[in-house]
């Protein structure tokens, strides 16, 4: 009897890990008890790693006139699947464009996917009449 017991512990015990390590890689909250540890290892990785560089305005003006070419180019195209190439084209599009607008401190959506054509165009002219071209 104490051996079915000692199994059966053994069983819930490591189905509770398997549940914790599911919900962590889920969620990205560590369980309890391991949660100073990580919090510690994430520290010292982020104190090792060196300080993020701005990527420049102008880098950031030309990605955008590639890409705006790229769209004219899959619209104007004859290639299979031009609806997924179209919606990716246009996501990369919409990525560049908030990190443009963030560059040179102009207020950018809080869009979880792609923009809408008025918020594109929004963030669209608000750069042009800062100044802004691509």
């Amino acid at each position: 009897m104490p051996y079915v017991l000692g199994n059966v512990a053994g069983l819930a015990f490591v189905m509770g890990t398997l549940v914790s390590g599911v919900r962590w890689l889920s969620t990205g909250r560590p369980p309890r008890l391991l949660e100073p540890t990580v919090a510690r290892a994430q520290l010292w990785r982020d104190s090792r790693r060196p300080p993020v560089e701005p990527i420049p305005p102008v880098l950031l003006a030309l990605e955008l006139s590639r890409l705006a070419a790229h769209i004219r180019r899959v619209e104007e195209g004859n290639q299979p699947r031009q609806a997924e190439r179209l919606m990716a084209a246009r996501l990369a599009y919409d990525h560049a464009l908030r990190d443009y607008c963030k560059a040179v401190d102009i207020a950018v959506p809080t869009a979880i996917r792609g923009l809408s054509r008025e918020q594109r165009f929004h963030m669209e002219s608000a750069l042009i009449g800062a100044g802004h071209d691509w």
